[in-house]
């Protein structure tokens, strides 16, 4: 099978390495200034710088190989890298405990995947892509959606598609956040390339297919901004954060699936088009939110946002930087979200034209979700800017906050480039990333469709254009404004009145939970959580001192998860005395599974 071996990038394949490789490298530059905080043997850190390697030279692999046995070997080289890159901080039980669960569930997600390879060989007798390809020719609607099916849940586990998605409110705070910022920003991005790779070969079932991954997308955007809403570690926030843009993702591959099913490739090239622009966007403006957290995170040594506040006085970079990720990855303008978004919603306009109700009932109710996460999202990165960086220190901390260097922040700033570039240049991005999956998808479209997708480039032109011209604006006014300042005398300073609270307490702030209290009252269905209060009773004049604990919990988990995990430790604890400390019964173990490996040899 060595003959079946090669190693090239097509358009999609190159798409994603080129993003890949620009986070990995910015990544990497800040993880040398983020690691010098850390006091750890040179070795440690040596091993830790290792793991990356191996993880991007994992990922490479998969990209640029159509081998199926190359591919699972680079999907472990980046499962191992990323678990050994996620446990760097191992003296704590909190980190190996979050390591150790995506550890596991990227291997369950391993175990899907051969399973489906397997399936195709025994039909085919093929090694490479070119057996999932005969497969999908020449079974029947049914089997193709179910390996479909299996494609989407292995993949999903890495990218994060609910339910699937429970390694990454552990894994995301228990990280370096340069790691944190390469899982996010690309690592889960290889779950979003095996859909889209291996769900070209399908022949048939499109529609089907793209209903199921569309409802999935959109519960997962939904599920994912209302938790990160109530959420008050930055880092757990931004995990969820991640579920919820993946989810959007998956919102416009569904759209490309339906498009593809009901030949429409106005929808096909607004769906996939989508996707892949905001597999661009999110990797950057989330890398560049976990650069800022982890800036944070070095300055005060916590991640909890109600221990803070006022931090744009300490760290004026930080919290500009901070500032540009929220709004870029709340979809609106000058970032390229607000194009990829647009994109997406333009799908569900196309999907009114199908024939029947139900489809068009699908986009509306699917486009209506879409702007309730998008209003959330808002809301989640007002209360997390706010809180942290605006009004006073919560509490006292116990060390002096600064900014951090300048090798943790060049990156950061270096994020803004290409940021940027997605806004000025968004049709050329647009034409590369549907030629790299319109291409490996094979769709044959009429003339009068292409004048509909061309109307549809022009759009994005004209945003883009309009977007940049709102920049230029904002910066002349600002330079205005800073050359008028400078002109101007020195202005006498005193304090207004303050109706008697000039010098008010920290505690009467709004907090990160007080903020989001209407939020977790109108989805308390989606939030399981607990509460340890004990309310004042109105004999109460003069009440005494009381606290209030809350934790939040994951409805997916609590739901699902725990109750599968637990039935699976119950059922192994039934052969716990197998394992009974005898040496004398262990040699006896070996000696009849050696017995029995010969007796099957010789059938």
């Amino acid at each position: 099978m060595l003959s079946d071996i090669t190693l090239r990038f097509d358009g999609l394949g190159a798409w994603f390495a080129a993003l890949v490789s620009l986070v990995f490298v910015l990544g990497t530059a800040y993880g040398l200034g983020y690691l010098r905080h850390y006091d750890r043997r040179p070795a440690h850190v040596r091993l830790h710088w290792i793991s990356v390697a191996v993880c991007y030279a994992g990922m490479m692999l998969l990209f640029g190989t159509d081998h199926l046995v190359l591919f699972l070997v680079g999907w472990e080289m980046m499962a191992i890298g990323s678990f050994f890159a996620v446990i760097y901080e191992s003296g704590k039980p909190l980190v190996i405990r979050a390591g150790l669960n995506y550890f596991i569930q990227s291997h369950v997600a391993v175990l899907l995947l051969t399973a489906a390879f397997c399936w195709a060989y025994s039909r085919t007798g093929l090694m490479t892509f070119g057996a999932i390809a005969q497969f999908m020719r020449e079974a029947t609607e049914r089997e193709q959606l179910t390996m479909m099916l299996m494609f989407v849940a292995g993949f999903g586990f890495k990218a994060g598609l609910i339910p699937f998605h429970t390694w990454l409110p552990y894994a995301h705070p228990a990280a370096p956040s340069h790691v944190s910022a390469l899982m996010s920003g690309v690592i889960v991005k290889a779950g979003i390339y095996g859909i889209l790779r291996f769900g070209s070969f399908m022949t048939s079932g499109h529609t089907a297919c793209g209903v199921a991954i569309l409802i999935v997308g959109v519960l997962s955007a939904l599920f994912g901004i209302v938790n990160a809403a109530v959420h008050r570690d930055f880092k757990r926030m931004l995990a969820y954060c991640t579920i919820e843009n993946v989810g959007i993702i998956g919102i416009g591959i569904g759209l490309g699936f339906v498009g593809l099913g009901r030949q429409m490739p106005l929808l096909v090239y607004a769906g996939f088009g989508g996707a892949m622009l905001h597999t661009v966007n999110h990797a950057l403006f989330k890398a560049l939110l976990f650069f800022g957290a982890g800036n944070v995170y070095i300055g005060t040594h916590t991640r909890n946002m109600e221990e803070l506040g006022g931090l744009i006085k300490q760290m004026p970079h930080t919290a500009a930087l901070f500032l540009v990720g929220a709004i870029a990855i709340g979809g609106l303008p000058p970032f390229g979200g607000f194009i990829s978004e647009i994109l997406i919603y333009r799908g569900f306009l196309g999907g009114f034209e199908a024939d029947g109700l139900a489809l068009p009932v699908l986009m509306v109710l699917s486009g209506a979700t879409l702007a309730v996460v998008g209003g959330i999202s808002m809301l989640a990165f007002t209360k997390s800017f706010g809180v942290i960086f605006l009004g006073t220190p919560r509490q006292t901390l116990h060390r002096e906050v600064h900014e951090v260097d300048r090798q943790m922040l060049w990156p950061a700033y270096a994020l803004l480039v290409p940021m940027l570039l997605v806004v000025v240049f968004p049709q050329t991005l647009f034409r590369l990333a549907t030629d790299a999956v319109v291409g490996i998808y094979g769709l044959d479209v009429a003339a009068a469709d292409m004048v509909a997708v061309g109307r549809l480039v022009g759009v994005i032109g004209n945003v883009g254009r309009a977007i940049l011209v709102f920049v230029v604006i904002i910066g002349l006014v600002v330079l205005i404004r800073r050359m008028a300042a400078a002109r101007r005398l020195p202005a006498a300073e005193s304090n207004t009145w303050g109706c008697g609270y000039e010098q008010p307490i920290a505690g009467i702030q709004y907090t990160s939970k007080s903020f989001s209290r209407t939020l977790i009252d109108l989805f308390r269905a989606l939030l399981p959580s607990s509460v340890r209060f004990r309310p004042l009773s109105t004999e109460e004049v003069f009440p005494k001192d009381r606290g209030h604990l809350s934790t939040d919990g994951d409805w997916w988990e609590a739901r699902l998860v725990r109750p599968l995990t637990g039935g699976v430790l119950r059922f192994i604890e039934r052969f716990h005395f197998i394992q009974n400390g005898d040496l004398q019964r262990y040699i006896v173990y070996g000696l009849a599974y050696t017995i029995l490996l010969v007796a099957l040899a010789a059938i």
